[in-house]
């Protein structure tokens, strides 16, 4: 089993307990109704202010009430939980105070490899949040199938809805570590790379790369009714090394140097709230585009631009999925284009901690004096 495979698995098990899992609590009759008169009375009252008689009944039966309607109501989040993005674009928000999102899914289309992008994100103190996510590399020698670990820390400035003006955060993005960059013989083959195509010795049989990056950017929002508008800058520093070109015949070309080079770019993005369960988002932003130079046989790292439009639809509070259609520059054509799905799953460790302390600590038992 692979590491995508596994990460999904683990997904899926999180989303199947969350399912089941009581979390919040209810709002309860705070009186009991003597049955004999049908007065209320105070719940610290043992005997009926009206006919004396004893409440022990109605109390007994008002806790079996609570926890019945405690049970009912504990099954999801009372408040719809936001993913800190549209797509990929990030927006100003941060997760809560320990709050935990798992985020996954993957681009699906004719001619790319279906590859598992995940993130795993957990929220500090409400103004920050950590974030470690597999992300995908644009380059010409594969078909989407490389991936990067990453991990990122977002700190915001200016908190959304306070002093009526736009939100702000800043945020860091890094590799982990070097990524190796292999070409598909497959993606060469129908590319056709070669340096002169009427010499079969010159043709290109391997490519082989290392390469990592780390970005920094800022991102605002600005709320107008039911549209949220989201923007920023990003500059990214992106190192090459390890070059290898394996041609037919003609042995070996390798280049050990490091190369390194900053891309400036930005990224924009709305979504409006179509309904309490859906939203529409469509987002634009630059993106690295790794492509192997036959003429320069050097790995020349542009900028291409990428384009995403769809829905996020909630399923419940916590548990919501991503679809959109997503293109890029560098396509072709139309037949290019990609199905984006992921799925959204969030668990309030904090919320959840003290309404689960809160329900089986038995609050109302306390209030009703004993014999």
């Amino acid at each position: 089993m692979n590491l995508n495979t596994k990460y999904a698995a683990y997904m899926l098990t999180v989303i199947l307990l969350l399912i089941f899992i009581p979390v919040t609590s209810a709002q309860v009759n705070e009186s009991l109704i003597c049955t004999t008169c049908e007065v209320e009375n105070h719940m610290e009252n043992k005997f009926c202010i009206n006919c004396g008689d004893s409440l022990e009944d109605e109390y007994s039966e008002w806790i079996k009430n609570q926890r019945s309607q405690k049970v009912r109501s504990m099954r999801f989040i009372s408040e719809r939980v936001d993913p800190p993005r549209l797509f990929t674009v990030p927006v100003t928000r941060v997760l809560g105070s320990l709050d935990i999102s798992l985020m996954g899914g993957g681009a699906f289309g004719a001619a790319t490899d279906k590859s598992f992008l995940g993130t795993i994100g957990i929220g500090l103190g409400n103004i920050a949040e950590v974030e470690f996510s597999m992300v995908g590399l644009v380059t010409n020698i594969t078909r989407g199938s490389t991936v990067f670990p990453t991990s990122a820390f977002k700190l915001t400035l200016i908190p959304e809805n306070k002093w009526h003006i736009p939100s702000l955060s800043v945020a860091i993005r890094s590799s982990s570590n070097w990524q190796g960059v292999q070409s598909e013989r497959g993606v060469l083959e129908a590319v056709g790379f070669s340096s002169d195509a009427a010499s079969v010795d010159k043709q290109i049989r391997n490519i082989g790369y290392h390469t990592r990056f780390t970005t920094m950017y800022g991102v605002s929002t600005i709320k107008i009714g039911p549209i949220s508008l989201h923007g920023g800058l990003n500059l990214t520093d992106v190192r090459v090394k390890d070059l290898t070109v394996d041609f037919y015949y003609t042995g070996t070309h390798a280049d050990s140097l490091e190369k390194q080079k900053n891309l400036l770019g930005g990224f924009l993005g709305f979504d409006i709230e179509a309904n309490p369960e859906t939203k529409l988002m469509f987002e634009i932003k630059t993106v690295s585009n790794y492509q192997y130079n036959v003429e320069t046989k050097e790995i020349d790292v542009s900028e291409a631009i990428l384009a995403i439009g769809g829905v996020r639809f909630f399923f419940t509070s916590w548990l919501s999925t991503d679809v959109g259609v997503w293109y890029q520059s560098n396509f072709k054509g139309i037949a290019d284009m990609q199905i984006k799905m992921g799925l959204n799953v969030f668990i309030p460790v904090l919320s959840i901690s003290r309404k689960a302390r809160s329900f089986f600590s038995g609050d109302g038992d306390s209030k009703h004096p004993q014999n």
